[in-house]
């Protein structure tokens, strides 16, 4: 009786480590969702340590001063991820390997963790990976957290989207905060299809949200066929609209101008139709410079993939892609990141944000400015003449040069304490706790006498994803509750609108 009880717990101890190990590979148990700006970037050569019996599937060790022991843990991913844009493969037990790669030292394992971005030179992953605009791959090889120039821009060359139905279970690759969707049809534990549900920060209207890992789904979307896994464009999930398939268009997020059109060609950013560039008749101007037509690509990026803006505080990023007829991306031109192109006449351009992002990052609304990079000097260009409707919360602007890369920024509001209590008008907002939270927060604000009030959660680009009060409130301290389970890892923004009267804070939901 005892040898059995204690085969009991031993086999409900390997079934916890067993969770415990899978956190470290992209799991939903705990070490998951890291976020890669708290990952300090190494390199390391040593011997690789492959462990094929401990766990179903292995489990990969780095040995850096040859004593025959581990000295790091190796997250490849789940078991199941293979880069699609390099020929990098695990390796082998003994292999000589350098790994490249964001190291993590509060994990679960004896060792600590490097999260694998390259493997002797190949690349394996990105940490933030704009992966909704990858209409060839899933993965990107341009650079880890915006330091590479490869660019998202892509042209015009994707296939034409084939709307399909799908049933099957939910893969989620939570590695890092922004999760990767995947489906399998078969019922075998891999993916057959990657599903693109655009930006972490889109939410749709319809009330539907993005799966767990494990859920029975029923996706209509549009088919990409791509060399590794089919991208899928949700369209709808369980029956509920998540994205307007006539917004993505023939072309996703860009338009054809010809040489002697007759008419303004816009072009808009497919995710938010605020944002839009204008190309004008008479763009060309003659001779041989330019080809007789160009596709004009506008595409919104994740802050953190615009490369060499670690010191801007970023509302937003946009890449602009200008092609000729043979697919090639003539910002590229000169090589590197940044590049730019002189038109006939000008372009007018127009970007969009909102408060919530205003008071969440803590801008000062009169200091917004745009700024294009520069690859001949390398640096970040203001452009001075840039219109600020600060009540539509738009940035216009007309220039005959169209840039690789242009952001939105802003200077932070001097005398603010992030942390302290929001008070305006006698009404004070107080910051949520815990934070970072999963899934499961408390909210606590203060009104002074009887008030109408409304409290809403926004994501990170100050699109409404709910709204937890909206009605009269006795004097005093009131606390709220916010359960966000179904929403995905990530930045998000809870005001407090009091007569009138608007209290915007910052917390952050970590799966």
């Amino acid at each position: 009786m005892n040898r059995l009880f204690y085969l009991f717990i031993l086999l409900i101890s390997l079934a916890f480590y067993n969770q415990s190990i899978y956190a470290q590979m992209g799991g939903h148990y705990g070490c998951g969702y890291l976020n890669p700006d708290s990952l300090e970037v190494v390199t390391v050569t040593g011997t690789a340590i492959v462990d094929t019996i401990t766990m179903m599937h292995p489990i990969y060790y780095i040995d850096t001063n040859g004593n025959g022991e581990a000295d790091y843990f190796l997250n490849f991913g789940p078991f199941w991820y293979e880069p699609d844009s390099s020929n990098a493969t695990r390796p082998n037990n003994g292999d000589v390997i350098t790994i490249k790669g964001g190291l993590h030292e509060n994990n679960m394992m004896n060792e600590p963790m490097i999260v694998v971005y390259e493997i002797n030179g190949e690349f394996w992953r990105d940490p933030i990976d704009a992966f909704w605009n990858n209409m060839g791959h899933y993965s990107h090889a341009g650079g880890h957290n915006g330091g590479g120039c490869n660019g998202y821009s892509w042209g015009w060359t994707n296939d034409t989207l084939q709307t399909i139905s799908l049933e099957g279970t939910a893969l989620v690759d939570t590695t890092f905060m922004m999760e990767m969707f995947y489906l399998d049809v078969d019922n075998d534990g891999l993916p057959d299809y990657f599903l693109n549900f655009g930006p972490p920060w889109y939410e749709p209207t319809s009330g539907s949200t993005r799966p767990n890992d494990g859920d029975q789904i029923t996706i209509v979307g549009g088919k990409l066929e791509r060399e590794f896994l089919p991208m899928v464009l949700v369209y709808e999930i369980n029956g509920l609209v998540w994205f307007d398939s006539t917004l993505f268009g023939g072309t996703f997020g860009g338009g054809w101008c010809q040489r002697y059109m007759t008419n303004p060609v816009q072009i808009h950013s497919v995710f938010n139709g605020g944002n839009w560039m204008t190309m004008y008749p008479g763009w060309h101007g003659g001779g041989m410079m330019n080809p007789n037509s160009i596709f004009c690509q506008m595409l919104e990026l994740y802050p953190n993939n615009i490369p060499f803006a670690e010191n801007e505080n970023i509302l937003a990023g946009y890449e602009i892609g200008i092609y000729n007829p043979q697919g090639q991306n003539m910002m590229w031109g000169q090589g590197g990141c940044g590049g730019m192109m002189n038109f006939n006449n000008n372009i007018d351009y127009q970007f969009q944000y909102n408060d919530i992002q205003l008071q969440g990052y803590n801008i000062d609304e009169s200091t917004i400015h745009v700024k294009y990079w520069n690859q001949n000097n390398q640096n970040w260009v203001t452009l001075n003449d840039a219109v600020i409707n600060t009540t539509n919360n738009t940035v216009s602007f007309s220039s005959d040069v169209a840039s690789n890369y242009i952001i939105l920024t802003g200077n932070q509001v001097t005398g603010v304490n992030p942390e302290g209590d929001l008070v305006v008008g006698g009404y004070t907002l107080m910051q949520n706790y815990p934070n970072p939270f999963n899934p499961a927060t408390t909210i606590d604000f203060v009104v002074e006498e009887s008030s109408t009030i409304t409290l809403s959660i926004y994501n990170a680009l100050g699109q409404k994803v709910t709204q937890l009060l909206n009605g009269q409130m006795p004097a005093g301290v009131h606390s709220v509750n916010f359960n966000a389970a179904g929403l995905s890892s990530g930045t998000y923004f809870y005001e407090l609108r009091v007569n009138g009267q608007s209290l915007v804070r910052k917390m952050n939901l970590l799966k």
